[in-house]
């Protein structure tokens, strides 16, 4: 199994990221960044919580897939505390602090995240995952999950939109003649707190990116070579979205904070709708840098607002509409 250690050496780092699907980076956070960091998703939290407001999972029972393994659209109570809920989610980091932003650019996403996307690539969703004592482990999944599988020529291929979280047999045993997908999403995991075995790190199959499969979700997953990322506060951990990996339970306690920044090529959907959701008080504030990276760039005419082609958008434009009638 493979064994990755903490490294300052982004070529170390990248070589990591190639060869086992993941890196750690060593220090990337000062302490004071750390606790500052923690001090303001923790008061978010709380927040939220008292608000009424706060997403949890972690539950034994819990279910987020309907009976076609597609994600439930409406949660109601079933992911709050009252529904068995232990873990909480806090969603779009981009709005709740300048301190989250940030970390949305910054030198080590930067380097690492472009060399497995390339230069351009966007923000598809900025949370944070509290893991709390007694909460279940998530079990293993890939964040390509809807990338459709290569196929010979001449065979039907799946339709796209019908390939759900329950991985059809040629996600579970594909073909490795004929390739594997490529990488279009990366993940940035800030570790605010310890990462042990005991409070539930981050679970991992290393290698797994190489493989073009996906893990059995409704099985027993004791079958594969299962490993938890261990590290100290203030380490980055930077992934490849096809790696098996998943939330660990956390047996021990105490809570463990990581703040989770993925990211995906400009061809796709991003998980958090970024130009819809960010917070339009903020606009003056976000540079161009960061702008380009929640989708306010056009990316070869993608994203485009009507004759905006080559550059920036921004929230405000208002549309055409009808002319000419009469």
């Amino acid at each position: 199994m493979a064994n990755v250690q903490p490294t300052k050496d982004l070529t170390v780092a990248k070589r990591n990221l190639d060869e086992h699907g993941y890196c750690l980076i060593a220090d990337a956070l000062s302490p004071q960044q750390v606790a500052d960091l923690k001090a303001r998703i923790e008061q978010q939290a709380a927040g939220e919580q008292n608000a009424g407001i706060a997403f949890r999972d972690g539950g034994h029972g819990q279910n987020d897939l309907d009976d076609n393994g597609q994600y439930l659209s409406n949660r109601g109570e079933n992911f709050k505390e009252t529904g068995g809920g232990v873990n909480q989610r806090v969603f779009f980091l981009v709005n709740k602090g300048q301190c989250f932003r940030d970390l949305v650019i910054n030198q080590y996403t930067e380097t690492l995240v472009s060399h497995v996307l390339g230069d351009e690539f966007l923000l598809s969703c900025f949370t944070a995952n509290i893991a709390k004592k007694g909460g279940a482990r998530m079990g293993l999944h890939t964040d390509q999950w809807w990338m459709p599988q290569p196929v010979k020529r001449g065979l039907a291929h799946r339709p796209v939109s019908s390939i759900s979280r329950l991985p059809a047999p040629e996600f579970l045993d594909p073909d490795p003649s004929i390739g594997i997908a490529p990488p279009v999403v990366t993940s940035a995991m800030w570790m605010l707190t310890d990462f042990t075995k005991e409070n539930g790190g981050t679970e991992l199959v290393p290698g797994t990116h190489l493989s073009g499969a996906y893990p059995e979700k409704l099985g027993d997953q004791s079958q594969y070579d299962i490993m938890q990322a261990e590290a100290p506060a203030g380490t980055l951990m930077v992934f490849d979205g096809r790696i098996w990996h998943g939330t660990g339970a956390n047996l021990a306690g105490p809570d463990r904070i990581g703040l989770i920044a993925c990211y995906c090529a400009p061809q796709f959907r991003q998980q958090e709708n970024q130009t819809l959701g960010v917070d339009r008080e903020l606009w003056e504030t976000l540079s161009p840098e960061l702008r380009a990276r929640l989708g306010f760039k056009v990316w070869n005419a993608y994203g485009r607002i009507e004759g905006d082609f080559g550059d920036h958008i921004n929230p405000f434009s208002q549309p055409t509409g009808e002319l000419g009638k009469y």
